[in-house]
């Protein structure tokens, strides 16, 4: 969750947006009337149901079986404890609200506990209270006579990472169907994570993704990695589980086992190779995959913003029947909830925009959490602050409220499940409003784990799953007989063969809970895998591969691979992957086996992969065995994607053979993946073949390049003078420009400089940051600056700092003399964040040349960031953040390293070749790594790095708006804070007739 000081506008409705230098209302709407300027659909009402001075900072609720709000006040934010333990205390609250009379305002306010720290999750259960409280995810036992605690906190989990984020630590704890408690976590926070006393090697790594904790087994799990971070959880009628998130899509169906997109870094294994996406087909920001939002919509018309917390699936009884089954979420940016539908599409879900449900209408709305209560009501928690992401300085610890939003008015519900019996509370799961059904189910497995379940408990939960003729009445049985623990696989076996998918489905993930099915239930996984008809009963068969000892995987992932009616669905592909991935290291030939009957090309490249990073013998024999082009196809990519980054290695035994057959026969697109491994194995055959089809001017450009970049992965011992032959031809300019970068001649630098102004925009940048990569080069560059050729505002700051971070006296000599001092930034922003608010007032912006400030983009931000589906994917997509605030704009600017993500920070290698590269790390193995600059990846093997560094600042360089002329600044800032994208101004140099 990102909270922070920034400037918001009052005109939600607003068609365009403009750059805002108005300042934001210094208070909220009064606690009391905030209520009444919400914009809601027809037939619903919004109440102020508690608010300051009673309650401040609600960083999460929940409720209990009395269906009162227990809710978790966080004033610890942003001053996190680094140090704090289960005995620390702070000031962070939990407080009791109670509604007696059922008016839809709380009348009676407990404070249960008001010396607890970070909070930032809440729930009941087990005779006590739960709390996320990094580093500690802790227990207070409850009194219930007093609503005190009846003992001290006791931290069930430790290890959460509460020292690397502001903002993404871990919160959200949910109890499941499955009778778990879940939780998530977020990017910035890597956590190891067990109980106390647990050794470093047993504890479980995560950062972003969800967990769980079973809380009478002590077993902590990771349930699912991937994302930004995660800050709302709910499930659906059909226990499916639904997160939203910050920064990138919003919305994602969580599936155990599964590796999802990340904002940034490595996935936890690095062994997936891909990720699973989001479900949503839209943004809530302007720009992305949204196509009403791309380039002519604002973002608060798209749903205003990429940060969003709160989750929740409505299956309450108050709203109409046409909500039911839709998902809210709390949008930080557009102080609004917004409101997605779920559709099931094969063995998931997609989620479609829906009119967002209530707008604020308030600058200082913070929606963080939402959940029907027992009238089927809605309560939605507001932080009440002015914060926003990345500005977390100034923060406003008097104000919070919580409002309730009703469909006319439901009629009060008094209600205290713990009086029921347990045969009630088994009529309860036939409930229309989910909350009677989760908190009744959870009574139950209370009173199991306490020994005082009635035993006639699992015969009426066994006629209610026997008779009821609904899914969603089944499966409610189903999970309250496994939280009872009255589930026996015998029942599990009989639920595999109902004609529902989903009952099928929840039976292989229950059944699998404890990892230990019988030889039956295996029989049966592996016969489902091969017959089933639903791809949503398959998708549980993936999910619980990786629960499965090695030995029972292959046959149940060898009939899932052959669905071919599967290899395009969003999940099933990619999560048999991963349980599939760790066969192929153990028994090479088996897994290579697999190829020949999988449907799914995915597949047959990753094995070919994950079989080439141990041993490359026994797939070269294998491409050679098969006459099949789609395998020789599939397989020879996964094995050239496995050695990228490597060179001179050798051919393997039998390659030349297999080669030398693949020329013969197979298509063209093969024949040019062998050469390029063949480059790789440093084969001059292969070398003679890419060179010719490089100097080709006969032959597409894309087909040129792809030969010039293998001969620039195999580093052929003829490159250079290829890439001077190919430097002058217009359509080779690119890549002949980035390859030169391998040349330690000055000569060359000169060339490259020569035809500088024939280049277009990108590649007089590509010249430039070659140019700057090495003391040779650089040397000729500064000559040329010297004498204005290049100008020298062409060079970005990141490339200045690169000139004067080149280890070598001379050019350091000549820095001074042609530059002079390369301005380090001052710490202290404030003054220069205050000079360029002063100066770009709201008429210097207005008049701005918006045609200019994208050509600055250009130069200056485009070959990292994203602005409107244009740019590089080094630093963060700049769409979705609150742009057109000028505060906002100018603190991240100006301050850009204020907070930097471990995976954003600059790596610097040296190279053997004398190259100096700063990037970011893309992936990393044994043998190769692969860092994005600027203009382009760049793989390396390890054995030539000679030196290497993290460096403390992002990729991003501060001072670039001090480097710019004032109008160029201006027209700068006014682009990156517009609603829509402009052409590039049209600078493309002419070309010499000569130029091909």
């Amino acid at each position: 969750m990102r909270i922070r000081t920034a400037l918001f506008t009052l005109l939600i409705a607003l068609t365009t947006a403009t750059l805002s230098t108005a300042a934001t209302p210094d208070k909220p709407f009064p606690a009391a009337e905030a209520a009444s300027h919400m914009t809601l659909p027809e037939g619903f009402n919004a109440t102020l149901f508690a608010g300051e001075p009673d309650l401040v900072q609600p960083i999460a609720f929940c409720f209990d079986h009395r269906g009162r709000l227990w809710v978790a006040e966080c004033t610890s934010y942003p001053a996190w404890d680094t140090k704090a333990t289960a005995t620390t205390e702070g000031h962070d609250r939990i407080l009791i609200f109670e509604d007696t009379d059922g008016d839809g305002k709380f009348n009676k306010k407990t404070v249960f506990y008001d010396k607890a720290v970070n909070l930032s999750g809440i729930e009941l259960g087990f005779g006590g209270v739960w709390l996320c409280s990094a580093p500690n995810l802790l227990f207070i036992p409850i009194n219930e006579a007093e609503d005190k605690p009846a003992g001290p906190p006791q931290a069930v989990l430790d290890g959460w990472n509460v020292k690397d984020s502001k903002h993404n630590i871990f919160n959200r704890l949910t109890w499941a169907p499955d009778g778990w408690l879940y939780g998530c976590n977020g990017i910035m926070a890597p956590s190891s994570v067990g109980a106390p006393g647990t050794p470093d090697d047993q504890r479980i790594k995560m950062n972003c993704g969800v967990w769980r904790y079973h809380p009478t087994r002590k077993i902590f799990e990771a349930v699912a990695h991937g994302t930004t971070n995660p800050w709302g959880m709910d499930f659906d009628e059909l226990g499916q589980i639904f997160i939203t998130n910050c920064v990138i899509s919003h919305l994602w169906h969580v599936i155990p086992g599964a590796h999802y997109q990340r904002m940034y870094g490595q996935d936890i294994n690095p062994n997936s190779y891909a990720l699973m996406p989001s479900i949503a087909d839209h943004f809530h920001f302007a720009g992305g995959g949204w196509k009403d939002s791309v380039g002519n919509q604002s973002t608060l018309q798209a749903g205003g913003g990429h940060a969003h917390v709160g989750a929740m699936v409505y299956l309450g009884d108050n709203w109409p029947d046409t909500y039911r089954g839709q998902i809210f979420m709390c949008n930080i940016h557009g102080s609004r909830v917004n409101n997605d539908i779920l559709e099931p599409k094969a063995s998931g879900y997609v989620a479609h925009h829906n009119k967002d449900f209530l707008l604020a209408n308030d600058p200082w709305f913070r929606g963080i959490d939402l959940h029907y209560g027992p009238d089927g009501g809605v309560y939605v928690s507001d932080w009440t602050d002015t914060g926003e992401c990345h500005n977390y300085i100034t923060v406003d610890r008097t104000n919070g409220r919580i409002y309730k939003i009703n469909y006319g008015k439901p009629a009060p519900v008094q209600v205290d499940l713990q009086k029921l019996s347990d045969a009630e509370l088994v009529k309860l799961q036939l409930h229309k409003n989910e909350w009677f059904v989760r908190q009744a189910r959870l009574v139950l497995q209370e009173r199991t784990a306490a020994g005082k379940l009635d035993p006639a408990t699992k015969t009426a939960l066994t006629q209610l799953l026997q008779n009821e003729p609904t899914v969603v009445h089944k499966l409610r049985a189903i999970w309250t007989l496994h939280a009872i623990g009255a589930l026996e696989e015998s029942t599990l076996l009989t639920l595999l063969q109902s004609p529902e998918p989903y009952i099928r489905n929840w039976a292989i993930h229950l059944a699998m809970e404890d990892k230990k099915p019988s030889a039956a239930f295996l029989q049966k996984m592996t016969d489902l895998a091969k017959s089933d008809p639903s791809p949503v009963v398959r998708l549980a068969l993936s999910s619980t591969l990786q629960r499965l000892p090695l030995e029972n995987r292959w046959n149940i992932a060898a009939n899932l691979i052959a669905h071919a009616e599967d290899s395009a669905d969003a999940n099933l592909p990619l999560l048999t992957w991963y349980g599939l991935e760790p066969l192929v290291a153990a028994d090479t030939p088996r897994a290579l086996a697999l190829i020949a009957n999988t449907k799914w090309p995915i597949i047959r490249e990753y094995i070919a992969h994950r079989a080439a990073t141990d041993k490359l013998e026994p797939l070269v024999k294998f491409i050679g065995a098969t006459a099949d082009a789609d395998i020789q196809r599939d397989t020879l990519r996964g094995l050239f994607v496995a050695l990228k980054g490597q060179r001179h290695l050798g051919a393997p035994a039998g390659w030349h053979e297999v080669s030398a057959q693949l020329e013969k026969s197979a298509p063209g697109d093969i024949r040019d993946t062998v050469r390029s491994i063949g480059a790789i194995f440093g084969d001059e055959a292969s070398f003679a073949a890419l060179r010719d089809i490089a100097k080709n001017v006969r032959l597409d450009r894309a087909e040129r390049e792809a030969a010039v970049e293998a001969l620039i992965l195999g580093d052929d011992p003829q490159l250079i003078p290829v890439l001077r032959e190919l430097l002058p031809q217009t359509r080779m300019h690119s890549v002949a420009i980035k390859g030169l970068a391998v040349s330690d001649d000055p000569a060359v630098a000169k060339e490259i400089l020569e035809g500088y102004d024939y280049y277009g925009p990108k590649d007089q940048q590509n010249a430039l940051q070659t140019l700057v990569s090495r003391p040779t080069f650089a040397l000729v560059l500064l000559d040329g600056l010297e004498h204005k050729h290049p100008a020298r505002a062409d060079l970005s700051m990141a490339m200045l700092r690169q000139l004067a971070a080149i280890k070598d006296d001379q050019v350091k000599k000549r820095v001074e003399q042609v530059l002079g001092t390369i301005h380090v930034a001052d710490k202290n922003k404030a003054p220069i964040i205050a000079k360029f608010k002063k100066e770009l007032t709201s008429e210097v912006l207005a008049n701005a040349n918006p045609t200019n400030g994208r050509g600055v983009f250009d130069r200056t931000c485009a070959a990292c960031h994203t602005l409107f589906d244009a740019g590089g994917k080094v630093g963060p997509n700049l769409t979705g953040g609150q742009r057109a605030v000028l505060d906002y704009l100018l603190e991240n600017v100006v301050d850009p390293n204020a907070i930097v993500a471990k995976e954003y920070k600059m790596t610097v290698a040296v190279a053997k070749d004398g190259r100096t590269i700063n990037g970011i790390i893309i992936s990393e193995n044994e043998k190769a790594l692969t860092l994005r600059t600027a203009n382009e990846d760049i793989s390396l093997p390890l054995s030539e790095i000679t030196e290497r560094w993290v460096a403390q600042n992002s990729m991003m360089p501060e001072g670039l708006l001090e480097s710019l002329s004032p109008d160029d600044a201006r027209d700068l800032v006014a682009y990156l804070g517009s609603p829509r994208q402009v052409a590039p101004p049209a600078t493309q140099p002419a070309r010499p007739a000569t130029a091909k």
